[in-house]
């Protein structure tokens, strides 16, 4: 194990359960618009929709203004709310909402209830406040995320262990997502430190945290807390947190 000064957290799916965050937020959303209690199979339908779309943003295919409103236009359209049309194959085929439409201000509506919801809902993995804590004691923590400021910042205010990061890195914030290795400037604007060597990058996504990590020539810690069956590249990987103070 090298001697690395820094670890650089990632947020959602790592430390809290974003499934779940997602989950509750996405169905209080339709239970108040629509009076639509949805299914785990339609939330199932969303979070594939909106993985996509979240694909395509570190990509660079869409931006983040395209993607909140692509990944409900498509949503509501797989739930009726538009109605459905699909290909000769029966492939859904989904509208391009033009830019005064009723349909597009509502999905900017739906988007922003959902998104407020999520800002006020947290929920902790429960190993992640006593291993952060614990990591705390022998290094420099920073967490890095992607993902909408007001939204990652109203809900790390209810994080109970939030304390023990020295800084928190936002795409939003940045200006660019992981893995973009320009986002690694954010962190080395806090540190003045450039050696990646110094640093080690720690989160669940092999398309986010881990490039990110091979972009900026860092080691990796893969958290694999859910077994998807996935391989991954990284140097390490851990399929519980408690792993990481056995690590490091």
């Amino acid at each position: 194990m090298k001697n690395y000064k820094y670890l650089l957290i990632d947020l959602d799916d790592t430390l809290l359960d974003w499934q779940e965050t997602e989950r509750r937020a996405l169905t209080e959303t339709f239970r108040e618009r629509f009076s639509r209690e949805l299914t785990v199979e339609e939330v199932e339908v969303y979070n594939r929709i909106n993985a996509e779309c979240w694909k395509l943003l570190e990509r660079k295919m869409i931006t983040k203004d395209e993607l909140k409103v692509k990944r409900f236009a498509e949503f509501m359209e797989a739930l009726g709310i538009f109605g459905s049309s699909t290909t000769a194959d029966g492939t859904p085929m989904y509208r391009d909402l033009s830019a005064d439409s009723a349909e597009l201000a509502l999905v900017q509506e739906i988007n922003l209830d959902y998104m407020q919801r999520l800002s006020r809902t947290v929920v902790e993995f429960p190993d992640a406040a006593p291993v952060c804590r614990a990591l705390a004691q022998k290094y420099r923590i920073f967490l890095i995320t992607n993902g909408t400021d007001w939204v990652q910042r109203g809900r790390l205010a209810g994080v109970s262990f939030v304390d023990v990061f020295e800084s928190i890195i936002i795409s939003d914030e940045v200006g660019c997502n992981k893995p973009d290795p320009r986002f690694f400037r954010g962190v080395t604007e806090l540190t003045g430190d450039e050696d990646p060597s110094h640093y080690l990058v720690i989160g669940d996504s092999l398309t986010s945290d881990i490039a990110f990590g091979k972009a900026i020539g860092a080691d990796t810690v893969w958290v694999h807390t859910r077994d998807d069956g996935k391989e991954g590249t990284s140097e390490y990987a851990i399929g519980n947190l408690w792993e990481l103070t056995e690590l490091l």
